[in-house]
């Protein structure tokens, strides 16, 4: 794992925990899924962890680096799965977002991209000949 190489370590720490399971290896082992933002498995394996399931979980020191492991997944977790948690979802159709792009285009209208003299001239476009 030293070598950024989260996807061989996985392997080699679930074949280590098919042969003999402990709380280091599962902690090492999520922390490479936590590496690769496969948070869910993540936190199932820690959860086996810090509700004592395997061998080495009531070591005080392995339970509290799966504590905060699941800080860790909990922090990383994307907006999505947050709105999900929260029971909410804002998308481009929600009246809120609605009336929020309403209230910032009245409060800040868009503005031209062209230069403001050329704005000035602009309405005098038609009355210059070439």
């Amino acid at each position: 794992m030293q070598k950024q190489n989260f996807i061989a370590a996985e392997v080699v720490y679930q074949k280590a925990q098919m042969i003999d399971p402990d709380a280091n290896k599962a902690c090492n082992l999520a922390l490479c899924l936590i590496k690769q933002a496969r948070y869910d498995e993540a936190r199932s394996v820690l959860l086996d962890v810090s509700q004592g399931r395997l061998p080495g979980s009531g070591d005080v020191k392995s339970r509290s680096r799966a504590e905060e492991l699941l800080m860790e997944v909990k922090s990383r977790e994307t907006p999505d799965e947050l709105t999900d948690m929260l029971g909410f979802n804002l998308d481009e159709d929600d009246d809120f977002v609605k009336g929020l792009e309403k209230l910032m285009s009245e409060w800040a209208p868009s503005r031209s991209k062209r230069l403001p003299i050329f704005e000035e001239i602009s309405s005098f476009r038609d009355q210059l000949t070439c």
